[in-house]
């Protein structure tokens, strides 16, 4: 099934540096991570944060960042 293609990859290092760098070596068509943005001066960091926004633009694939949770949000997921 699709679902035997998807992998958790537990590693150590600087986040972005090893996400990147997982990607590019294993190939991977996409990853998919949590956005927490937060208070910057930088619009990109403002919308992603400073490690999502550093792996859409160095990993080498389709990124696909999630907002993380809020308590005021709803928490419905539909896959």
């Amino acid at each position: 099934t699709q679902l035997d293609a998807i992998r958790i990859a537990p590693m150590m290092g600087v986040p972005f540096v090893e996400i990147a760098k997982f990607a590019r070596q294993e190939r991977v068509d996409l990853v998919v991570l949590g956005s927490y943005g937060g208070r910057s001066e930088s619009m990109e960091k403002i919308f992603f944060g400073s490690t999502a926004e550093k792996v859409v633009r160095t990993a080498g694939c389709a990124v696909l960042t999630v907002p993380l949770f809020s308590k005021k949000r709803r928490k419905d997921i539909v896959l």
